[in-house]
């Protein structure tokens, strides 16, 4: 990985969706999911896990060929977080809820929101990926969800 293109990435994303939030680099995600990067609401700051945005890379397309592509789509992600103006209500949302498929059906919205973000930022430098990276990070909360088992049997 090429800190100095991965740099330039988030810069170009940044200035490109005309953001002046704080973008930090870490190694790892301190917990023991595989998340790559983390919108902070009550400090205004996105995370970006690089090591584990290579996890992830590899992971779903077998090579780091496309990494900093992948880079510039993840954080295009998170900035849709922090650009959601739903993010507060939702967010106080799921910590009042109790039930497990509200709780899924609460954060496939904010992840739906954040998605349409990106696409709107990013998808059209390379849809083929961008969707593949998508479809990834939502098929977890579809698959759960019972109103998507339709959709789910056609695309198996």
């Amino acid at each position: 990985m090429n800190r100095t293109l991965i740099e330039d990435t988030i810069a170009d994303i940044l200035t490109r969706s005309d953001s002046r939030i704080e973008v930090v680099l870490e190694n790892l995600f301190p917990g023991k999911r595989l998340v790559g990067g983390k919108y902070n609401l009550d400090d205004n700051r996105i995370t970006l896990y690089l090591g584990v945005l290579e996890e992830q890379c590899i992971q779903l397309f077998g090579t780091l060929d496309d990494f900093e592509e992948y880079v510039r789509i993840v954080l295009a992600h998170e900035l849709g977080h922090a650009n959601d103006p739903e993010l507060e209500y939702l967010s106080e949302r799921l910590v009042k809820i109790r039930g497990n498929l509200s709780r899924i059906r609460v954060t496939l919205r904010l992840e739906e929101n954040a998605w349409r973000y990106a696409d709107d930022l990013v998808r059209t430098e390379n849809p083929a990926l961008f969707d593949t990276i998508m479809g990834q990070s939502l098929s977890g909360y579809y698959e759960a969800l019972p109103e998507y088992a339709e959709l789910i049997a056609t695309i198996a």
